[in-house]
């Protein structure tokens, strides 16, 4: 998978960087361990409807190696994030509102991961623009007898769900 429009031509922001591909391709043929959602919760008064949303997911393969999914903080595209820049921006955030916002869940009992822990990881699927870029609002990750996608929300954050 390779993005096909020239190397002169910039990487338009709605697509992902030839990196992050590499990234993504490098879990392919990986068993998933788990899962973990990354939920973002505030609430910013008592008694007012709490803001949450899906922030981050991770999987987690038997190599010990883990994949974050991301939103970002503007929901425009779906991001590889590191531990470390998950846990700094929980840091910042819980800064900024005096209590933890990102709450971490397990995920890999879902109905959605749990057919899919202890498989093998065929391919990552990304659709592409017309000039060939591969774009960052949808992973299809396909694991031979079921598959899940994982796509922008049409509000903010990511949704999962079997495709």
């Amino acid at each position: 998978m390779e993005n096909n429009a020239s190397h002169d031509t910039p990487v338009p922001p709605d697509c992902f960087l030839l990196e992050e591909i590499q990234m993504l391709q490098s879990f392919e043929k990986q068993v998933l361990d788990n899962v973990t959602y990354y939920i973002w919760h505030d609430q910013p008064e008592a008694g007012t409807m709490p803001h949450r949303f899906l922030y981050a997911l991770e999987l987690v393969f038997d190599s010990g190696e883990s994949l974050l999914l991301s939103s970002g903080d503007d929901s425009e595209a779906i991001r590889l994030l590191t531990a470390e820049s998950l846990v700094d921006t929980a840091d910042k955030l819980k800064q900024l509102h005096g209590k933890p916002v990102i709450q971490r869940v397990p995920a890999g009992m879902q109905p959605v991961w749990r057919e899919v822990v202890g498989a093998m990881l065929q391919h990552v699927r990304l659709s592409r623009n017309e000039a060939g870029f591969y774009l960052n609002d949808a992973v299809l990750l396909d694991f031979a007898e079921r598959r899940v996608l994982v796509r922008l929300s049409e509000r903010e954050g990511l949704l999962a769900g079997a495709y």
